[in-house]
């Protein structure tokens, strides 16, 4: 890439959007609410930033399909894919997110997150590639066009068998994917107006956010409803924005699946919450790149657990991704000592994913129980959902603590609606 390629890049990025700087377009008073408040419109700026930074990902992640379909694809099972795989792909996949947001200064953690976009679509798909395990083998593979086309997006496309091509999507199927959209922005933007006047801990939480530890704090009243707070978020900012994703491919006409199909409301066991509605597109990740690929050495449940290991370990690659401290936060003797360094802790994340192994590797024995069978059968599904919320509350701060201490929901925040009380 030549110097005036590069500085070009890196004059589309020169906003770093972790100020928020907006002026307010409404002021005046709220119904049954005392006092003034101030209306702020998402910033622009981070969007279009965060528009083209996936585009830029979008074109490496082509290029890389094409050396895996002629390198990997058209040689399977061979020694030569394996190295070209596990030896080159896979590594420098790992490597290009770091790259990019040292090269492109990103600092807004919205869009360090979506480095991993490339990482995620690269190294996942790499593995499907080799072991053969990739949805739609037959049509995805037919050619290099589709090959490309199934790798320039994270969303999880449709794919028709019969014409060997991505499924276009219908005026109505549209329509509803804008109205969610909007729907879930909106409420994202009112829970995020409505925490950050407390740091996003309305309670007086016993346990630090970023402590990794076992005790009886993680039972208290407190603790838990700061963590069904944080469930709400996450799941409100993660549909709001995984889902913008798919709707960029409606746009241009393809269908695309559902990412979160109402995982907080319609859930009835673990297994359900976790395989079939939370987080639908890194599931596909992990099952045809984890999963499946591990299933034809060993047995079901061993492949389950150990994808919830690679998930966890998935999951602590993406947080260092988002926390990433880059050159200019350092000072000349190496120490990280600016306002905006943040040390997430490895290993917490990871922790939480086995603790969820752990509880859908029980749900068989436990879920055969008489007063579970009982509750199960009486309670109506939004109750059983919010028992099975209650499962994960103790530790969930191992998994979103650090978005909260780390400052992604304060940096998410600007490219949201935000009422703030004057």
């Amino acid at each position: 890439m030549t110097q005036a390629a590069v500085a070009y890049l890196q004059s589309l990025f020169e906003e770093k959007v972790i100020v928020d700087d907006r002026t307010p377009v409404w002021r005046g008073q709220l119904p049954l609410v005392t006092g003034e408040f101030e209306l702020y419109i998402p910033n622009a700026e981070g969007w279009r930033q965060l528009a083209i930074f996936v585009v830029l990902q979008s074109i490496i992640q082509v290029t890389f399909a094409a050396i895996i379909y002629i390198g990997i694809v058209q040689k399977r099972e061979t020694t030569s894919s394996y190295l070209i795989g596990w030896g080159l792909i896979m590594p420098i996949s790992l490597y290009v997110p770091f790259y990019l947001l040292d090269l492109l200064d990103i600092r807004n953690k919205v869009m360090t997150l979506s480095a991993t976009t490339v990482m995620t679509v690269v190294f996942f798909r790499c593995v499907e590639a080799m072991y053969g395990t990739s949805p739609y083998n037959a049509v995805m593979e037919s050619s290099l066009w589709n090959y490309c086309g199934y790798y320039s997006s994270v969303a999880p496309f449709l794919w028709d068998t019969k014409t060997k091509r991505r499924k276009q999507i219908t005026i109505r199927n549209f329509v509803t994917s804008l109205v969610d959209i909007l729907l879930h922005f909106l409420a994202v933007s009112v829970v995020v107006s409505l925490l950050q006047p407390y740091r996003f801990k309305p309670f007086d939480d016993p346990m630090h956010l970023t402590e990794f530890r076992i005790s009886w704090d993680l039972l208290s009243k407190e603790h838990l409803l700061n963590s069904y707070c944080h469930a709400v978020l996450t799941y409100l900012t993660l549909k709001a924005g995984f889902e913008a994703t798919g709707f960029a491919e409606n746009i241009k006409g393809f269908a695309t699946d559902t990412i979160f199909d109402h995982p907080l409301f319609k859930s009835r066991s673990p297994t359900e919450f976790w395989t079939q509605r939370w987080n639908l597109m890194i599931q596909r990740f992990l099952k045809s790149g984890v999963f499946l690929p591990v299933k034809k050495y060993f047995n079901g449940k061993i492949a389950m657990f150990l994808t919830f290991v690679v998930s966890g370990l998935y999951h602590e690659y993406v947080w260092l991704a988002i926390f990433y401290n880059q050159k200019y936060l350092y000072d000349e003797n190496g120490g990280c000592t600016n306002r905006e360094c943040y040390l997430n802790e490895f290993g917490r994340v990871t922790a939480f994913f086995i603790y969820v192994g752990i509880i859908m590797l029980l749900e068989r024995p436990f879920g055969s129980l008489p007063p579970v069978q009982w509750l199960s059968k009486r309670l109506p599904t939004p109750i059983v959902s919010q028992f099975l919320i209650l499962l994960h509350l103790p530790v969930a701060q191992w998994y979103i603590g650090d978005w909260v201490e780390g400052g992604y929901f304060d940096d998410f925040s600007i490219m949201t609606f935000l009422v703030r009380k004057v």
